[in-house]
């Protein structure tokens, strides 16, 4: 079982909020809690990647991201499938599909990405927010960096 996160409020009442939740969950707990609807803004940290060695040491979500960023323009759609590929031809390992469709689908809560579809065919685009948080990285050249 995931851990939790969990808030104790002046009053006593105590807020569990599960690991893994969406930014957009927590701000709407948040503003629950508050009251201050939505004019409360969080944002969530996010690390740039300025270097293909940073990126070749990051998380699968930036690898993923800085794929999506490099390879699709805004508004161009692409599946899980297509990721995973890229995912593999780059990085020269393998990527779980089931890795590449949650982290999608975690971008798309966290507003990073646009999806449309349903749960077997669902398509995802990039968004202004993953453009302006991912910084614009060469990655085409990585299998010939990790190759050496």
């Amino acid at each position: 079982m995931g851990k939790e996160i969990t808030i104790k409020l002046p009053d006593g009442t105590i807020i569990s909020v599960p690991e893994g939740s969406s930014t957009e969950t927590i701000r709407t707990i948040i503003s629950l809690v508050t009251g201050k609807g939505e004019t409360l803004d969080i944002e969530e940290e996010v690390t740039k990647i300025n270097t293909q060695n940073e990126l070749l040491s990051a998380s699968k979500k930036e690898r993923i991201a800085s794929i999506v960023r490099n390879h699709y323009p805004e508004n161009d759609w692409f599946t899980s499938n297509d990721i995973e590929i890229l995912y593999s031809k780059i990085f020269n390992e393998g990527i779980r599909l089931s890795t590449v469709s949650t982290t999608l689908s975690r971008m798309a809560d966290e507003g990073l990405l646009t999806r449309r579809g349903n749960v077997s065919q669902r398509y995802y685009a990039v968004t202004k927010k993953l453009l302006n948080a991912y910084g614009e990285l060469d990655i085409h050249s990585i299998p010939d960096l990790i190759s050496k």
